[in-house]
């Protein structure tokens, strides 16, 4: 393919930018998508190009960002809103529910959206825009609000969660809520069950599942002491039954078997030990159910309920 070392040069600097190529030049444009249908370049948006290679290595989130930045040269009066506001925003989420990218308009208009675009229509004053992470976005609050409505409860309770420890004003957030005009149960439902102590996105996505299955809420991050060793472990869920049964529910990965950071370089063998201790140590405790989940368990769903039942973990009415 003929070379345009000027290409090279726009990919190179919207890399170093983090965000998408773009370019008004309609020579560019063109040298952009004949590299696309070449297959060097990824076009995740109309318009938009960025290296295959360079693409594949971004997360969900990331490649969300890329887009609004890019996007923000193209429309510099968009306003970013819900999901990519809050992966602006470092708000933690599950990277698959990155779809489309979102922005906010105050009225249908003759504007038409399209697959890789959601749009929220509801007012937003331009004195409220936000300028994080090089975007236009809604507030804080708003960005909530706007999560909370689209996302489903199990998909925005870990963006709460991951807000509550960044200081979640809850005045803040149901004023702009009654401000969208919108009904806010789903609101007051995911403030009800926030909780800052969540470690992480997973455990909070796990939970939201959990509570939206019928489970009883667990708590969090508990310490127990093994009263042979005096070695204290901290669980990620822990209910305690009316028949006087301790559960416990460990969410794991395959990263804490073969990750250096998770394993403190530890081999496999040596860290399936710890577990077995940790396991020991915590039926000492008193410790009656252990039941280990998989995020494929939970976004399943099934394996996760059939778990928890088959341990009796408690059910609200």
């Amino acid at each position: 393919m003929k070379a345009y070392p000027q290409i090279d040069r726009l990919l190179d600097q919207s890399e170093q930018a983090q965000c998408c190529a773009y370019s008004t030049d309609p020579l560019i444009h063109k040298g952009l998508y004949r590299r696309h249908l070449a297959g060097e370049l990824a076009k995740p948006y109309p318009g938009l190009y960025s290296r295959c290679e360079y693409w594949n290595r971004l997360n969900g989130a990331e490649q969300s960002l890329h887009m609004a930045r890019a996007l923000t040269k193209k429309h510099p009066n968009w306003v970013f809103a819900g999901l990519t506001a809050a992966a602006a925003y470092g708000f933690e989420h599950q990277w698959f529910l990155h779809h489309e990218i979102t922005i906010t308009l105050p009225t249908h208009g003759s504007y038409r959206p399209h697959d890789k675009l959601h749009v929220i229509y509801s007012p937003y004053p331009k004195h409220d825009v936000v300028t994080v992470n090089g975007i236009p976005s809604t507030n804080k609050a708003r960005t909530l609000v706007d999560c909370g409505n689209t996302q489903g409860f199990r998909g925005a309770l870990p963006i709460f969660d991951s807000a509550a420890k960044d200081g979640l004003n809850e005045e803040a957030l149901l004023k702009e809520c009654s401000l969208t005009t919108r009904d806010c149960s789903n609101i007051i439902k995911l403030l009800r069950h926030t909780n800052a102590a969540s470690e992480n996105g997973g455990e909070s996505f796990a939970r939201g599942t959990m509570i939206e299955s019928g489970f009883a809420e667990p708590r969090l991050q508990v310490m127990i002491t093994d009263p042979a060793t005096g070695q204290q472990y901290r669980v990620d869920f822990l209910w305690h039954t009316d028949d006087g049964r301790i559960i416990v529910c460990e969410f794991d990965g395959t990263a804490k078997y073969v990750d250096p950071e998770m394993t403190g370089n530890r081999s496999i063998q040596e860290t399936v030990q710890l577990e077995r201790n940790r396991e020991q140590g915590l039926r000492r405790a008193g410790v009656t159910e252990i039941v280990r989940l998989t995020f494929n368990d939970v976004l399943q769903i099934k394996p996760m309920v059939a778990k928890l039942r088959r341990a009796g973990v408690p059910t609200v009415s």
